[in-house]
């Protein structure tokens, strides 16, 4: 009786295990198929599958779907913070989806100019497929590292450059599976591009066609077709039809919108800001402008952050290797000059990133000296020559004497305030005092009140650390301006710097020690 129970216990266990196994691959297929379509949802589930699971291929599977769906929403930091990670675990048996992760990570890192990393997780790619006898894979791998120039030089003439990706399109065409078709439409696409570059459009517009084709494989508003709309506009801008080339585009950035992928709409709000110029449609221009200005402050330090992620986690698995290894010599010394040159190539990078910076604050403390001189400027004697004003001289004497009023109060943060309503207010007529701003103030009335509003707002910010705390939408309100975009034009064109930079410079400085 108490074998029978232990064999009917033993069955069950099974069984659970059997179900909670399939369960399991029921979700990564799942996640697999709305990849391309719906990358959060593909997140959402690939995550549980990290949380609940304790199988190491099923880890490595969601890991790798995870890794593709943050690099499609244009998450770099932390595509690259799970993929690195699992890349160096050891999942014994499942060398095709370690191989797959490797050149994922050779492609992101490639993106962002980390060559010397690009080229070690392409080497890693193509020494594991050498533990694989199976022709996909192999095909696979050989037709990546191809398309993304993984380990040999980058094809440079306009031929080598083609039968690069001929090359590559025949790896994936070669395999029996018919598995990889968003592989072969961007391969169609980097082909599109070769042809866009030498102008050949009839070329480029078959290879795009072919994308878009390879696109409606799958459900629309996929990642592919996204892509394709991009190239598919670009030709329409090459061709003169900008109309056209701007309804591509928006259809793209409507995916990329689905996706959250700011990059993408980053590249795409530029794209339609050109065709807007070309159409000499100046509002439209500077309204995609503006976006693109809005998408990059909303991105951020993201593409910064991943670099430093790559650099951070490489340099946290030498380290080990060191210390496994620190007993052999030779390794010791190719650790030691690997982490050399890791810190060579941030010390690079962080400069070019120091000099941008250091544009920024000689802007800020231009305009911050300009200002000085001009509250400790003594006013200049007034000659006695020839008036030009048609404005008696008492008349512009009083006016002089209100203005000076006016800006020592907060009036001009009105928004209502006026050339004629201010006129009323003084008791004169529009002429005299409109003539007496342009001849005193040297500039126009509406750039006289913008700038009080903007010297005002950098006042409060210099001297209330509060307003440092503030959005930039109510600074705008605040000072007076009808808009948040109106406030950064024109704050941008009195101080040389957007008010995000001026805010950061302002924060740096108090922050700093000799502050």
């Amino acid at each position: 009786m108490r074998s029978f129970c232990t064999i009917w216990f033993l069955l069950i266990f099974c069984g659970i295990a059997a179900a909670q196994e399939g369960n399991t691959s029921s979700l990564l297929m799942q996640a697999e198929n709305v990849l391309y379509t719906e990358p959060q949802e593909s997140i959402r589930i690939a995550e549980y599958v990290l949380e609940k699971s304790d199988q190491a291929p099923k880890l490595l599977q969601a890991a790798y779907i995870l890794t593709r769906g943050f690099y499609m929403e244009g998450k770099y930091d932390q595509a690259l913070k799970i993929g690195l990670k699992f890349s160096e675990e050891e999942f014994k048996g499942d060398t095709v989806t370690k191989t797959k992760l490797n050149i994922l990570l050779a492609k992101i890192l490639k993106e962002l100019e980390i060559n010397s990393l690009a080229s070690y997780y392409g080497n890693r790619a193509s020494n594991l497929i050498n533990e694989n006898s199976k022709n996909d894979i192999q095909s696979w791998t050989e037709g990546k590292i191809i398309q993304y120039s993984l380990i040999e030089k980058e094809a440079s003439s306009t031929k080598n450059s083609l039968d690069h990706f001929y090359k590559a399109k025949n790896k994936f065409k070669n395999q029996k599976t018919g598995a990889y078709t968003f592989q072969i439409g961007n391969i169609n696409l980097d082909l599109a591009e070769v042809y866009l570059r030498e102008f050949q459009l009839d070329s480029a517009q078959v290879y795009i066609s072919k994308a878009l084709r390879e696109s409606k494989k799958n459900k629309a508003g996929n990642y592919l077709e996204m892509k394709s709309l991009i190239k598919y506009g670009n030709f329409l801008f090459l061709k003169n039809t900008h109309s056209e080339a701007i309804d591509s585009l928006n259809s793209a950035m409507e995916i990329a919108q689905k996706f959250q992928n700011l990059s993408e709409q980053i590249i795409i709000s530029q794209a339609i800001a050109k065709n807007y110029l070309a159409l000499n449609n100046i509002a439209a221009f500077n309204n995609y402008n503006q976006m693109t200005e809005q998408l990059n402050d909303t991105r951020g330090d993201n593409e910064n952050d991943a670099v430093n992620t790559a650099y951070n986690i490489f340099n946290n698995n030498e380290t080990q290797r060191f210390d496994l290894l620190q007993t052999n010599s030779k390794w010791l010394l190719f650790v030691l000059g690997g982490i050399l040159l890791m810190l060579l190539l941030i010390l690079g990078y962080t400069r070019l990133r120091y000099k941008a910076k250091i544009n920024q604050y000689q802007k800020f403390i231009g305009y911050l000296e300009k200002r000085k001189e001009l509250v400790t400027a003594t006013p200049p004697s007034k000659p006695d020559t020839i008036r030009t004003l048609n404005v008696p001289k008492e008349a512009e004497d009083l006016l002089l004497t209100k203005l000076r009023k006016f800006e020592k109060s907060q009036d001009f943060t009105n928004k209502d305030i006026s050339l004629s309503r201010l006129a009323l207010q003084f008791e004169t007529n529009t002429k005299y005092l409109s003539e007496t701003v342009n001849t005193h103030k040297q500039k126009n009335f509406n750039g006289y009140i913008n700038e009080l509003r903007i010297n005002y707002i950098i006042d409060k910010l210099n001297n209330d650390s509060q307003y440092l705390q503030y959005k930039i939408s109510y600074l705008a309100e605040d000072s007076g301006f009808s808009s948040h975009s109106v406030f950064a034009t024109v704050f941008k064109s009195v101080t040389g710097i957007s008010p995000t930079t001026f805010i950061t410079i302002l924060r740096d400085k108090q922050e700093s020690p000799a502050a």
